[in-house]
């Protein structure tokens, strides 16, 4: 039997090939056309940075200590102002005290109590430096019996003066944790759209880190501010109270010289003016001293102030720090998934 073959014309051949070749492309295509959707939902749920307390701190205020008169003067001064004319057994024996005491001293100081009177007195014992016979007579003062020494102020000093300064300052430290994590990226869309999802969930941590930051560093200043007024307060009330330690040594010693010019008794006169002068004298070097270490202690408590504000400030800044790493170190782990995934699709291109 024979058989026949039909030529078909090479144009068609063609046409048909070409029909089954765009019929493939259309097969191999979405279904309705349109471009891959690349997205990365999970960015929505990455936790929220927390809050940080930053409550007000509670200082105390110095304890200064005080100068206290002498017991054994103040009943003198009581014996005097009686107006009896009988001194006690107690005041005889402190004034005979006073005159064994200044007859030993190497420094001829009689001229001076001879020639005290109130103004000598306020001028010497707001003096910013003793000179002559009077500076050689505070040096002789450093060193009392208990019988002279009992006459005069002393300080009483209080726990504060022993608490040790041991706080030390840390550096405060604000980093930027952005990461860069372009080195694990591609190029295409998917890569693209991944880093934006990134960037766009750590807005708000960034957001709030940085408000936290602000906040806290306002804080610092205002404390720090605060830690200032207090000094200053401090030290204008220990001025007043220096003034008013001085006012009562003044008053005391004036007393001494208004008994000595309406003694009778020569030698009584003369105990009296030296116990004058060497009232005025210890009582500067003892208000003095009390002065210069109150005045250290509020330096001190400034210093320790200062540092307990900006430990606290370098405390809540670490916290806040931390707090920005562990939702910066999950939103990482989240863009580290999504690269992998843009990789899986080959490339996302």
């Amino acid at each position: 039997m024979k058989t026949n073959f039909t030529n078909f014309p090479q144009n068609t051949i063609k046409f048909f090939a070409l029909a089954i070749f765009a019929l493939l492309l259309v097969n191999c295509s979405n279904d309705d056309g349109a471009p891959e959707v690349f997205e990365f939902k999970e960015f929505e749920n990455l936790s929220e940075m927390p809050d940080v307390d930053d409550p007000e701190i509670e200082f105390a205020e110095p304890d200064l200590g005080s100068v206290n008169e002498s017991e054994a003067t103040k009943a003198m001064i009581a014996d005097f102002e009686s107006g009896s004319g009988d001194l006690s057994d107690a005041t005889k024996e402190n004034l005979t005290a006073v005159g064994n005491f200044s007859d030993g001293l190497t420094t001829d100081f009689q001229d001076e109590a001879q020639a005290l009177d109130a103004a000598k007195i306020e001028e010497l014992l707001n003096a910013t430096e003793l000179t002559g016979d009077y500076a050689a007579l505070a040096a002789e003062l450093e060193t009392l019996p208990a019988s002279v020494a009992a006459l005069f102020p002393t300080i009483a000093f209080s726990a504060d003066y022993n608490r040790a300064q041991d706080l030390t300052k840390e550096g405060i430290v604000i980093n930027d944790l952005m990461a860069n994590l372009m080195s694990q990226a591609g190029t295409g869309p998917c890569f693209d759209i991944a880093l934006a999802s990134y960037n766009k969930a750590m807005e708000a941590p960034i957001a709030k880190r940085d408000e936290q930051l602000n906040t806290f560093s306002s804080n610092l200043e205002s404390r720090l501010v605060t830690v200032i007024a207090r000094f200053d307060d401090r030290q204008t009330n220990l001025h007043t109270i220096v003034d008013n330690y001085r006012s009562l040594a003044s008053s005391i010693s004036t007393a001494l010289l208004g008994y000595a010019n309406s003694a009778d008794d020569n030698d009584l006169k003369l105990q009296l003016r030296q116990f004058a002068l060497l009232n005025t004298i210890q009582s500067r070097t003892v208000i003095n001293e009390f002065e210069k270490e109150a005045t250290d202690l509020i330096e001190d408590r400034q210093i320790e102030e200062t540092e307990t504000v900006e430990n606290r400030n370098n405390e809540t800044i670490e916290e806040v720090n931390s707090n920005f790493d562990a939702v910066k170190a999950e939103a990482d782990a989240l863009l580290t998934a999504a690269y992998a995934k843009c990789h899986n699709q080959g490339s996302g291109s």
